[in-house]
């Protein structure tokens, strides 16, 4: 890939740093950090707004540094990974590296996030509404902290891997993202390229050139259900993050079908009644789906599928602290199955592998109209009760026993 510059007297071809001879992460990410600007946001998400650094390196305890934190006047959060094509982790690891991020960061509450800001810049009060406020924020500071919380809530983020040039293929990198249901990020793939060219006084100079070379569209969830003799893999719901190259323009849903679920979710919600008195209320994730907290960092993650014809909800036991439940769980699996069909539920289906997922799913095969909506909200909230039922005391007995 070569540029050419052009004047009324010279003509020069400038080629581009070789892949790994660019410069280094550390020089790449103060590039960033210096000049929010030059990240080509706007092409994945027209609706962010002017971006500013809130710092680089946040430590993230149990994880470990973001590389770039960046946070729109809006209040809308931008995380970003910088890893050279020299380095292996461009390829792998550096996507579940800041997956780990979001879902770390989905379990702060506002608090959590500003301690971790204030430590990085050592300012005091509230800084990201300062930040915000600095690139040209209109927002009061109640209503600030009050978006910044509903997004950390959600895991509503925008995470963009930067590099001089990333060589996975996106089919792979849409593997390690469709797994993620408690999370309603973006995701991008960002390359700047690197030219250098020595001008007519003799100096050197370095221009870069940012481009999005994936980004996040809809793909299909997937659930195996384990069968005599073997495991089938069946689609569950057209709604999760995957990654599209950015020469095919992404296939987002509708504004009618957003709209259309925005009024069924609200209702959903307001509707869903829990036993428990001090079960937390549930929240909206994304399009197709809404969660509700649990004991030990865990959710009940309740959707519907159009492209499956059927709604779920399901437990993903994630991290050292999800497998110790499971394991708990399993020693009283006959007993949670019995309690499920005493409520007129399916019995649950227990799926063990990396991440042991409890779910379980009824049909209801489109046209959706007015009654049959009535009816898949009857059944959401009766699943999601009933799983909070099921699992919450069970859960707050063992973190008791933990803590012991």
């Amino acid at each position: 890939m070569t540029l050419v510059l052009l004047d009324d007297t010279n003509t020069q071809v400038v080629r581009r740093v070789p892949h790994g001879e660019a410069r280094r992460e550390a020089t790449l990410r103060d590039l960033i950090a210096d000049h929010p600007g030059i990240l080509p946001v706007h092409d994945i998400d027209p609706s962010y707004g002017r971006l500013v650094t809130v710092t680089t390196e946040l430590a993230i305890p149990s994880v470990g540094f973001v590389d770039v934190l960046l946070i729109d006047e809006h209040g809308r959060l931008v995380v970003v990974e910088c890893k050279l094509w020299r380095n292996p982790q461009a390829r792998r690891e550096v996507v579940g590296q800041i997956l780990d991020y979001a879902r770390e960061l989905s379990r702060y509450a506002y608090e959590d996030l500003q301690r971790q800001v204030s430590i990085a810049t050592k300012r005091q009060g509230n800084v990201l509404h300062a930040l915000a406020t600095e690139a040209g924020g209109s927002l009061d500071e109640a209503s600030f902290v009050d978006r910044v919380t509903r997004d950390l809530a959600a895991g509503r983020f925008l995470l963009l891997v930067v590099g001089d040039g990333i060589a996975e293929g996106t089919r792979r990198i849409g593997e390690y993202l469709r797994d993620q249901p408690g999370l309603a990020f973006e995701f991008g793939l960002v390359e700047i390229a690197e030219y250098r060219h020595v001008d007519a006084s003799g100096h050197e100079q370095v221009i870069v050139q940012p481009r999005v070379l994936a980004q996040t569209t809809t793909i299909e969830r997937w659930v195996i259900r384990s069968e005599v003799p073997g495991t089938v893999i069946e689609p569950v719901a057209a709604m999760l993050p995957s990654v599209t190259d950015h020469a095919v323009p992404a296939m987002r849903a509708s504004s009618n079908g957003k709209e259309r679920w925005r009024l069924f979710a609200d209702r959903l919600i307001a509707e869903t009644r829990f036993d428990d008195p001090g079960q937390p209320p549930a929240r909206s994730g994304g399009t197709g789906w809404f969660k509700v907290p649990l004991p030990r960092g865990l959710y009940v993650n309740v959707y519907r599928s159009s492209g499956e014809g059927g709604l779920g909800a399901q437990v993903r036991f994630g991290g050292s602290d999800g497998h110790a439940a499971w394991d708990e769980l399993l020693a009283e699996r006959d007993a949670v199955d019995a309690e499920f069909v005493a409520a007129g539920l399916p019995v649950p289906v227990w799926i063990a592998g990396d991440v042991p997922t409890l779910s379980i799913t009824t049909p209801s095969p489109e046209p959706w109209d007015d009654a049959v909506e009535v009816e898949q909200r009857r059944w959401m909230s009766r699943a999601a009760n009933q799983l909070v039922n099921s699992l919450r005391p069970r859960l707050q007995a063992l973190g008791r026993e933990l803590a012991a």
